[in-house]
């Protein structure tokens, strides 16, 4: 699976030992790019998807996709449950692309306060800025309130700098303490 720019050599390597790539996409023009570049499928990162996520509707973008793509789809997007991977079928997506869900289970080798804050969490919970990382993404508002941050009035980012630890030149860091997460974890309790 790869993000954030379709990489050929990437791409390349895994095909030749007979791997398939998945690449994560937030629009139409992006997944045309993703499959020219040697992406094998595409996971569209629909609106409320937790992380790095667009802001399209699941339904706009799998129509897009499906008009020209007929390969693997993993759709993206505040999917936690049977009937949410349901509908992500019934979309034209091969599977649903789940994440949150799994980052409260106690396998997970998350920090307990992330796992709380997705149970405790809803769609209302979750905060889509630029700010952390300079790509726009998904997080838990409890996350960046413990961080010290009004969540309703964060800054905007610099994609151009676009830096994985900077917590937009504060202490609080993306992942570390500012914490991803979708629109899908009110179905998460526990």
């Amino acid at each position: 699976i790869t993000s954030l720019g379709a990489r050929e050599e990437v791409f390349q390597a895994v095909d030749n030992w007979g791997g398939i790539t998945m690449h994560d996409v937030i629009n139409n023009r992006f997944a045309h790019k993703a499959i020219e570049k040697g992406a094998t499928g595409l996971i569209p990162v629909a609106a409320g998807a937790g992380g790095h996520a667009g802001t399209q509707s699941p339904f706009a973008l799998m129509q897009e996709i499906r008009e020209w793509f007929g390969g693997l789809v993993a759709l993206s997007g505040s999917i936690a449950t049977g009937r949410a991977v349901y509908a992500a079928q019934a979309l034209g997506a091969d599977f649903g692309y789940i994440g949150s869900a799994f980052i409260a289970t106690e396998e997970a080798n998350a920090d307990q306060g992330y796992k709380q804050g997705i149970v405790d969490g809803s769609a209302e919970g979750i905060v889509y800025t630029n700010l952390f990382t300079g790509v726009h993404g998904n997080y838990l508002r409890s996350s960046i309130l413990a961080a010290g941050l009004d969540p309703d009035n964060l800054p905007e980012g610099n994609k151009s700098t676009m830096n994985f630890g900077s917590g937009g030149n504060m202490d609080a860091k993306a992942w570390r303490d500012v914490w991803g997460a979708g629109q899908g974890i009110g179905a998460i309790d526990a």
